[in-house]
């Protein structure tokens, strides 16, 4: 009997040992995570404060400090945007490329996260049809990343990489896809987790397109995906949001800026000059179809942007007809395009002549 109280009293006093230490190691383990969770935040609120060299050293730091953390491939993905925000697109990629190897079957949402980052560095890159693939690769695991993402950024991108390679069927489709997409986000936001601010940063998100590689050869592509893109931008302002509104119209003024560099840079060509201007002018009176009618009034990014668009309108025009003044123009132009050009003389009657008979009066 007092063997098996013996064992009893053992095995009570293992039980409750065994217990403890399990609750010891439990609170370790959580613990641990908060410090992960609040390492992660920290680099996190320096990327989303454009401090990315901080941000870059902030991931690098967590992945030593947690090398074997449930996070880890997630602040890689950080790290590879931090490399975005500095222009270095390689490296970026080459993480993305390594992320999406190693999480594609454990880490679906992670994967679907890398592509579509991936898709930014393919696009900087200026290789539109691995950005479409990155694209694609993502839209197939829509379903692990948030609504915004799967169904309106993914499809407006698309959309934009489709209208720049001269697809636009498929430009389109996607287009209307994204149109549907946010009205299915707006439809769920009763239901479905969503920041204040979630509109404004997919507008913002839909419409940031990289003019990293464009060129007076690729301007035309560059236009046309512009053209569908701006809407989204130009939306972002209308919200008046204080974060992603003043990104909404960098993104713009830099756009419009390097475009105008283009048409500025063919001087030479007035012809080719002339043929990029009067894109530019088109992309122009696409914007102001979004312009508030009158009596409607302006924020501060609308009055910035649309002051800037008529002074990019502005300025092309006079490089335009700087450059029609450089042709010169031959004798038979000068005369026809004078504004003192010799009027011509009408002699034809356009009634029939009428035959008078000899010795008749002919006003009769």
């Amino acid at each position: 009997m007092k063997i098996v109280i013996s064992l009893f009293v053992l095995f009570s006093l293992t039980g409750c040992s065994f217990f403890q230490m399990n609750r010891s190691e439990d609170g370790a383990l959580q613990n641990q995570r908060v410090l992960e969770e609040r390492d992660l935040k920290t680099a996190q609120d320096s990327l989303n404060s454009g401090n990315y060299p901080e941000a870059f050293k902030q991931y690098k730091l967590f992945q030593q400090t947690y090398p074997v953390s449930t996070y880890l491939q997630s602040s890689r993905i950080g790290e590879g945007q931090a490399l975005e925000g500095q222009g270095k697109w390689v490296e970026a990629a080459a993480i993305y490329r390594d992320v999406i190897l190693k999480t594609r079957n454990l880490q679906p949402d992670i994967s679907a996260l890398a592509s579509y980052r991936m898709s930014f560095c393919d696009e900087a890159l200026g290789d539109d049809q691995k950005t479409i693939a990155s694209l694609l690769d993502a839209k197939s695991l829509r379903n692990t990343l948030p609504l915004t993402v799967g169904y309106a950024e993914i499809p407006a991108r698309l959309a934009a990489a489709y209208s720049r390679v001269g697809r636009e069927k498929e430009a389109v489709q996607y287009l209307n896809e994204a149109e549907k997409g946010i009205a299915k986000i707006r439809a769920e936001a009763d239901t479905t987790k969503l920041e204040k601010d979630w509109l404004a940063k997919t507008y913002y998100q839909m419409g940031s397109v990289s003019t990293n590689q464009l060129s007076v050869e690729n301007f035309d592509g560059f236009v046309n995906s512009q053209s569908l893109m701006q809407i989204y931008l130009i939306k972002a302002l209308e919200l008046n949001d204080a974060r992603w509104s003043p990104l909404a119209l960098k993104e713009l003024l830099g756009t419009y800026g390097e475009m105008y560099l283009q048409v500025e840079s063919v001087s030479q060509n007035p012809s080719h000059q002339a043929h990029l201007g009067g894109a530019l002018i088109h992309l122009i009176d696409r914007a102001e179809l979004y312009k508030p009618i009158t009596g409607q009034t302006l924020n501060s990014y609308q009055i910035e942007f649309f002051t800037l668009t008529n002074d990019v309108r502005s300025k092309t025009e006079r490089l335009l007809y700087q450059g029609h003044e450089s042709m010169g123009l031959t004798e038979e132009s000068k005369k026809l395009n004078s504004i003192k050009r010799s009027g011509r003389i009408k002699t034809e009657t356009s009634l029939p002549e009428k035959k008078v008979a000899p010795g008749v009066d002919p006003n009769l």
